[in-house]
């Protein structure tokens, strides 16, 4: 779980942290994924995707639940040093895949220097991070154009960005 430098940037949904309280949200008395999005929260949505996969697979895929975490596990966030809207520009298309992958190995790097995790342990890495996904927008409509989109990153999009195969973090190379 990794927050951002808190801002008041307008291209952005929230402030660069996750969301604690509805206070100040008028959803009147419906409300989707209600916080605090915690350890706790994202814990929860792992299981909901386990239970997806695993039904319409009929039992033949899931998630490791036993093994799987959600880091930090002190239900505190791993800060990142940009704001939100650094990770991905508004309108700079050749710079955005480039600050993915470096929001991407950033968190990795805070989790491991924090926490000392053995990334060599698990067989895929999530990154959740604070703030909305951009994953659609109406061009010119969109008044949030800097939040980070939901992507994959794997190791042609790894190279390109920092012209190496992997992320070395410790003793491990992540190359997705």
């Amino acid at each position: 779980m990794v927050e951002f430098q808190v801002d008041s940037t307008e291209s952005t949904t929230g402030d660069g942290t996750f969301l604690q309280s509805i206070e100040g949200i008028d959803c009147d008395l419906y409300h989707i994924d209600p916080p605090p999005h915690n350890n706790s929260y994202f814990h929860s949505q792992l299981k909901a995707a386990n239970n997806y996969f695993r039904s319409s697979s009929y039992g033949k895929f899931g998630l490791d639940m036993v093994s799987s975490n959600v880091m930090p596990l002190n239900n505190s966030t791993y800060i990142l040093p940009n704001k939100m809207s650094y990770y991905y520009p508004y309108n700079q298309d050749s710079l955005a895949e480039v600050r993915l992958v470096e929001l991407y190995e950033q968190s990795l790097r805070v989790a491991y220097a924090i926490d000392g995790i053995d990334f060599s342990d698990y067989d895929l890495v999530l990154v959740f991070h604070a703030g909305i996904g951009q994953d659609f927008s109406l061009p010119f409509l969109d008044p949030t154009p800097e939040d980070i989109p939901s992507t994959f990153i794997d190791s042609e999009m790894i190279e390109l960005a920092t012209g190496t195969s992997g992320i070395s973090v410790g003793n491990t190379v992540l190359n997705k």
